[in-house]
């Protein structure tokens, strides 16, 4: 068993190595931030369009005066996931933050273990979580990617492409991203714009990683572009089906070469390794907030990992604090696809973080190596776009 300065090794796995991270985390206060963003225009995003994007922010305190920050990006519908911005607001103030504040844990995970018993709320989970593991990362003086064992300082990323009202359209934009030096391709498909568009984009793009997204919009695995869609040589076909038909899932994968992405159905550790064990897909995309937080992330890492499944990050417009976490993540071993990660200023005039995140010219952004979430948080720029605020003392 090898010392590593905060992080005593036992295993290699990457659970193993967070719940080994111990350093005193005496919770003095916890304070809340609904804060809200216009977006620079209009988005269309899988579930609805949007013009602006409400996230919550925690700001937890240690009775050493160490300040760690989260985030809860979740959206306004449960639509995507079961989160709401209400429901993650509600779970940190009655459910969560009582469990905390006055107690002293023996480091982040342990502060996880506090609310094991309860189900649901992971966008919640995930955002206390995280301001723990800023508070850690702070008082050991080392970035969380070594807190983690992460083996790489750059993560590669793609762009996502939503549907727009022509090709043509979605040609240029696509155009403009490559130039800027996005290495994989992603394109939003619903029935009526997948088969044709995927071909008109594999015809001017050849050599270019190019996958789609279906975010549950095909009702059946028996109807639908599959056979066309196979013989595309796409990188992955991400969520096509319903979230929970996990069978039928299975079913589409075992009639295609190409590999199924789960998304929305690897909601938890146990329901992802329940998919894989069904053979519903051989990729996953890995949401921390999806799926509960920083360490069932690394859950799901270590599951997949264990069975030769790639994992890749996917992003749900966080600012650069909950962004920070994401590339952190990513600098573990089995992320070996190119992320989700559009930078701020794609969406957003001003980011809550400064320095904040961008591409880099070889397609590439750096994991963080700042203490924290990895970038500096600019607290004015959190009060002037905070709608409310709630704190526990």
């Amino acid at each position: 068993m090898e010392n590593d300065g905060g992080a005593t090794r036992t295993t290699d796995s990457a659970v193993s190595r967070a719940r080994d991270v111990k350093v005193p985390i005496r919770v003095r206060r916890v304070v809340l931030h609904s804060v809200e963003r216009p977006l620079v225009s209009r988005l269309g995003r899988a579930y609805r369009t949007i013009v602006s994007h409400r996230s919550l922010l925690v700001r937890l305190e240690d009775e050493d005066g160490v300040v760690g920050w989260g985030e809860a990006s979740a959206v306004d519908l449960p639509a995507y996931a079961p989160d709401t911005h209400d429901s993650s607001w509600y779970a940190l103030r009655k459910l969560l933050v009582p469990r905390v504040v006055g107690h002293e844990f023996h480091g982040p995970a342990a502060l996880a273990d506090s609310w094991a018993d309860l189900k649901g709320y992971h966008y919640a989970m995930h955002a206390l979580e995280s301001a723990a593991w800023s508070v850690a990362s702070e008082k050991l003086g080392r970035p969380l990617s070594q807190l983690w064992g992460g083996i790489r300082d750059a993560v590669a990323v793609g762009e996502s492409f939503g549907v727009k009202d022509t090709v043509d359209e979605l040609l240029a934009e696509i155009d403009e991203r490559l130039a800027e030096g996005y290495c994989r391709i992603k394109l939003k498909i619903v029935p009526g714009w997948d088969v044709d568009v995927l071909r008109a984009v594999a015809a001017r793009f050849p050599g270019i990683p190019l996958s789609a997204d279906g975010n549950c919009h095909y009702a059946s695995g028996r109807e639908g572009p599959w056979r066309e869609m196979d013989e595309l040589d796409l990188l992955m076909i991400e969520q096509p089906l319903a979230g929970d038909g996990l069978c039928e899932l299975a079913d589409l994968q075992a009639s295609m070469r190409t590999a199924i992405c789960l998304d929305e159905s690897a909601t938890s550790p146990g329901i992802t390794r329940a998919a894989l064990r069904l053979g519903s897909g051989r990729i996953v995309n890995i949401k921390p907030a999806r799926v509960g937080g920083i360490l069932a992330s690394m859950e799901v890492h270590d599951l997949c990992q264990s069975l030769s499944v790639p994992v890749w990050c996917g992003g749900i417009l966080e600012s650069g604090i909950g962004r920070g976490f994401n590339l952190a993540l990513c600098s573990l071993a089995n992320f070996r696809l190119p992320a989700d990660m559009s930078p701020a200023k794609v969406f957003f005039a001003e980011d809550l973080v400064e320095p904040t995140y961008d591409i880099r010219t070889d397609g590439t952004m750096a994991v963080p190596p700042g203490l924290g979430c990895g970038f500096p948080v600019k607290e004015d720029r959190i009060e002037h776009y905070t709608t409310s605020t709630w704190s526990s003392g």
